[in-house]
Parts: structure tokens; C-alpha cells; sequence
């Protein structure tokens, strides 16, 4: 038994060398073509994923970003992995990476800090989810999660991690983010319009690098 389990352990390990689309097999989602041209076309064929995912409302970006996930995992690139939501939508991106790509993450909030007992509650989980608000207006808590390492980051409607007056300590947040981990991506439901430097690729600016 141990024996089988650890050879199907190893070969799911390097099934994706055989099945460039070895996440989508696995989870159940069934991807749109503009997905799997962002995950697989762009995200995916970099060394260090610094990406910008801006495109319209209902556009999927949450399997877009689980489809990064697995591939990344099934690859043993990542291991610890924080996503920040506006506060709304941290339930629903639990449930949805649990549902559709078996992928458990505990949501960190007060709660779960003050439950934690002294102990870093980001040392303790592996894939957390929180808000940007709760980050950006604790210190604390950002002290905290600045103590611990991550693979990825993922930060969706990070268009609200805005430079202006009011918003500079979600702005500040962003930029702590960027420098802790190499792999961030970035999702925004507002089309990117603003100027770029050329590295956008041949998905209209579906997928744009960040380029650091």
C-alpha cells in the first residue's frame, strides 16, 4: 500500500512533463480559451511570474489564478501561498479553490489571530487567504506576515492598491508584497488602458508583465 501510494505521489509529480495541461485534467473547471492563453501562453513560460491579469467582469480570473496554483505545486515550485482579497471575497475564493481545484486555505482574520494564542498565524498555514484592508490597517498583523516567506502572492482587484493620499497604505502593502515574494500576480476586473513597456504579449494585454 505505502508503495503504490508513493509511486502515484511520484507520478503526479511529473505527469506535467507529459500533459502540458496537467491541472486543467485534474480540477474541475473547464477552461476558456483567453484562460488557458493567459495560464499556459504567458504566466507559465516564465522563469519568475511578476504578472497583471486585467480584463472585464466574469472573465474567470479565479480559475486562472487556481490554474496557476496547481501548475505551480505539481511542479514543486511553490509551497507557501497568500492570497489578499477585498474582504468580501475571501469566502468565496476559499470555496471556489476547494471546490474546483481541491486546494484548502484557511481565511486569516482577526479571529483567526487572536485564536492563534501569541503564535504567528501566518507561520502556522501554508496557503492563507485575507483581505487587503485588514493587512493595510494592522501594522501588526503586517509585521507579522512580513516575518514569513511566500512563493506566491496573489492579489485580486489590485487595482484598489492605489498611490493616492488616502490609499497609501494599501499602496505601501503593495509594494511590501511585490519585494517578499518572486512569484506575485496581480488580477484586476479594470481592462488595463495606461501606457506599457512592450512586454505585453499577444493576448491584447490580458496578461501583462510587471517586468521585476
Amino acid at each position: 500500500t505505502h508503495f503504490r501510494l508513493a509511486a502515484e505521489a511520484h507520478r503526479i509529480r511529473l505527469a506535467y512533463q507529459y500533459d502540458p495541461h496537467f491541472a486543467v485534467s485534474v480540477s474541475q473547471v473547464d477552461p476558456l480559451p483567453h484562460q488557458m492563453d493567459a495560464v499556459y501562453g504567458h504566466l507559465l513560460t516564465q522563469p519568475r511570474i511578476r504578472f497583471l491579469i486585467a480584463d472585464d467582469p466574469g472573465a474567470g480570473k479565479t480559475v486562472m489564478g487556481g490554474l496557476t496554483i496547481k501548475e505551480l505545486k505539481f511542479r514543486a515550485l511553490i509551497e507557501r501561498i497568500l492570497i489578499v482579497t477585498p474582504a468580501n471575497l475571501t469566502d468565496q475564493w476559499r470555496r471556489e479553490l476547494h471546490e474546483k481545484f481541491g486546494e484548502s486555505f484557511t481565511v486569516v482574520n482577526r479571529a483567526s489571530v487572536s485564536a492563534a494564542y501569541g503564535r504567528n498565524v501566518w507561520e502556522d498555514n501554508s496557503q492563507c487567504i485575507t483581505s487587503v484592508d485588514f493587512l493595510a490597517r494592522q501594522e501588526d498583523i503586517l509585521n507579522l506576515l512580513r516575518d514569513v516567506h511566500w512563493d506566491l502572492v496573489i492579489v485580486d482587484e489590485a487595482h484598489r492598491l492605489g498611490g493616492s493620499t488616502e490609499q497609501m497604505a494599501r499602496f505601501k502593502l503593495g509594494q511590501g508584497l511585490a519585494d517578499a515574494t518572486p512569484h506575485l500576480l496581480l488580477l484586476s476586473a479594470t481592462p488595463h488602458q495606461g501606457k506599457t513597456d512592450g512586454r505585453v504579449g499577444p493576448s491584447d494585454g490580458l496578461a501583462q508583465s510587471l517586468g521585476r
